[in-house]
């Protein structure tokens, strides 16, 4: 058996195909990006009402970013400011629950604001749903 190469080629799983081609359809869109606030809640102990971004001085912030966003295509940076995360993160990972109200496919997105601070929603389409 010296000198034979065993070419052993590993398929991908069935998920990792599809959340990689769940990726690359959201990110062929080429329409700008709009936000809904149809999902939003504010009742999770960890949650942040408007009310508290506008006190720390981030609802501003926020809507400037929105703004910022809605004036051209989605694009995922993946360097922190725009991220597409798919799945919700595991119980061990974050301080939220997965909500109730929230398709359980949804899309997962992270939006940094400035600091700690980021906006969490689900994406279907062009649409950014704020949770």
């Amino acid at each position: 058996m010296a000198g034979h190469k065993f070419n052993k080629k590993k398929e991908a799983s069935h998920l990792i195909s599809h959340l990689s081609d769940k990726k690359s359809s959201l990110s062929k869109n080429t329409d700008n990006l709009t936000f809904s606030f149809e999902d939003f809640c504010s009742k999770q102990k960890y949650s942040s009402s408007f009310l508290d971004w506008q006190n720390c001085g981030l609802l501003s912030k926020a809507m400037e970013i929105f703004h910022g966003y809605s004036k051209s295509p989605i694009t995922y940076d993946n360097t922190g400011k725009f991220t597409l995360y798919n799945d919700f993160p595991k119980s061990n990972e974050t301080l939220f629950e997965f909500p109730s109200h929230v398709t359980p496919d949804a899309s997962w997105v992270r939006i940094h604001v400035n600091g700690p601070a980021v906006i969490i929603g689900h994406i279907v389409s062009t649409t950014f749903y704020v949770v």
